[in-house]
């Protein structure tokens, strides 16, 4: 089996981010247009009175994240239609479109972090499933264990990635968090899990959130 070095995996993960970054903004210009922002506004609770309110940017980053990744009109996600539709560029944006389809949301716990290795492992909280080990440069120099953060993980060959949004919490214990998040959902106007699950915990880093940067 072929492994890459440590170099290549920094170097593909860099790739991938910026090549991640352009795919996100052409997906956005050519299916993410009013309506789309307007479902998804106010799904998080980013409209008032017909009127978009932000806190801060995270706000809009997570309102475009909902937007390509989550938010269905006519049964279609942004991201599907344009890997539906249009034609891809090259190879990098086809594995990234790929594994946005295939990315999944979730709660973890951060259980170990690798500084030198620019990793962090993960416990998923709310599935039964092996931990998840990703890279983010940034995130891995500040992480603290035992940490509760929402993250869209991103799948790839080689290596897995947080999708660019990260919701952490602190002083709240996991067992409060998980009984308000179940509470949440019950609210949410939606037969989509992945929309229950990250309406709730949007709204909960609202009331507890924690501000952390990636890369």
């Amino acid at each position: 089996m072929f492994f890459l070095t440590k170099h290549k995996i920094f170097k593909k993960y860099k790739e991938y981010r910026e090549t991640g970054k352009i795919l996100n903004q052409k997906i956005i210009d050519r299916y993410v247009d009013r309506e789309i922002l307007s479902l998804s506004g106010k799904y998080l609770g980013l409209i008032k009175k017909g009127v978009f309110i932000f806190d801060d940017e995270s706000d809009t980053v997570s309102l475009m994240d909902f937007a390509i990744n989550e938010c269905r009109i006519n049964g279609k996600k942004a991201v599907g239609l344009y890997k539906e539709k249009v034609r891809i560029d090259n190879a990098i944006e086809a594995e990234i479109l790929n594994g946005l389809i295939k990315s999944i949301t979730s709660l973890f716990k951060i259980v170990i972090v690798k500084r030198g290795e620019k990793k962090l492992i993960l416990d998923d909280v709310l599935n039964n499933i092996d931990p998840i080990e990703i890279i983010d440069i940034g995130f891995s120099q500040t992480a603290i264990p035992g940490t509760l953060i929402f993250l869209r993980i991103i799948p790839f060959a080689d290596f897995d990635i947080s999708g660019g949004i990260g919701f952490p919490f602190h002083g709240i214990s996991e067992e409060i968090l998980l009984k308000e998040y179940r509470q949440i959902t019950k609210r949410v106007k939606s037969s989509e899990e992945s929309i229950k699950r990250y309406v709730a915990f949007f709204k909960l880093y609202k009331r507890y959130g924690l501000q952390i940067g990636f890369l």
